[in-house]
């Protein structure tokens, strides 16, 4: 049975009625009389309303993302974001839509390591998905990190100003959420994709292209609450076997409407490895 840290309920309230939780045993409640039980393998259950009905990741598509991250294939972008995490805000760390907490045990390591003398050495991270199957692996990922069933479009469980960092990975973005729960003194962490990122894949294997207008819909869609402070790129080559691109696949939102056989008979076309390019964009924003 994975354990939920009981210092992070401090940063949580009431999905309900937005008071504050308390951890008794293994169950969250507030003192309108609203209780959650921690399900058995570690993260809170405080979906409700619409949220209800979005079942987010399935289990394959989380055990191929697992599979892929494993590999190191996205470690350069992992160190990026664990590097723009960096801050001696007050708060945790929060991912909405962290999948299976990649990302965030790598920012909860960097705030560990950090030589800044202000840093809190004990930060705790949040991580709130829709699937149950991704959060399953969140609570596991890393000792300080706090694994929330939540809909990243919905009102965040999330205490005003509880935030010092908020990261934002190929994931959605509420931007009036994510603004109310980041500390002042905090900042919020973007990644998205470049228009010839994976470029190879769409190509060969008929998989959607990056909008070419990624860059402005970001802007518009953060631009009311938050200004852009720095930018990164990286952009890289990768030798990845056919192994890895399976994996990156069926990990993503076509894996549903997928034929496994097809996709290994395309790729079985072309020889290995392959030599693929890795594009995005990681941006620091700040209230």
């Amino acid at each position: 049975m994975s354990n939920f840290p009981p210092d992070a309920v401090a940063s949580l309230w009431c999905p309900h009625c937005r008071a504050p939780l308390a951890l008794r045993e293994r169950r969250l409640s507030c003192a309108d009389g609203h209780s959650f039980d921690l399900a058995k393998q570690g993260y809170a259950p405080l979906l409700t309303g619409r949220g209800n009905t979005t079942t987010g990741d399935t289990a394959d598509q989380v055990a191929a993302r697992e599979s892929f991250l494993a590999t190191g294939a996205y470690e350069q972008l992992r160190e990026a974001v664990a590097t723009a995490s960096r801050t001696t805000a007050p708060g945790c760390v929060v991912e909405p839509g962290c999948g299976t907490g990649y990302y965030l045990a790598a920012t909860l390591e960097e705030q560990l390591d950090s030589s800044e003398p202000d840093s809190n050495q004990t930060r705790l991270g949040i991580g709130l998905d829709t699937s149950k199957y991704a959060l399953r692996r969140a609570a596991r990922a890393h000792p300080r990190i706090a694994a929330v069933l939540a809909d990243a479009w919905d009102h965040l469980p999330l205490r005003t100003g509880s935030a010092a960092c908020v990261l934002n990975v190929f994931a959605p973005r509420n931007g009036a959420e994510i603004a109310r729960i980041l500390h002042p003194e905090g900042h919020l962490v973007v990644v998205t994709p470049q228009p010839h990122h994976l470029h190879q894949l769409v190509e060969r294997l008929d998989m959607l292209t990056v909008d070419l207008d990624k860059e402005s819909r970001v802007e518009k869609s953060l631009g009311q609450w938050f200004h852009r402070l720095n930018t990164e790129t990286i952009d890289y080559w990768a030798t990845w076997p056919l192994a890895y691109i399976e994996s990156l696949v069926l990990m993503g939102p076509s894996a549903r409407h997928l034929d496994i056989g097809k996709l290994r008979s395309q790729l079985n076309r072309h020889s290995e490895p392959w030599k693929i390019t890795v594009a995005v964009t990681v941006s620091i924003w700040k209230t």
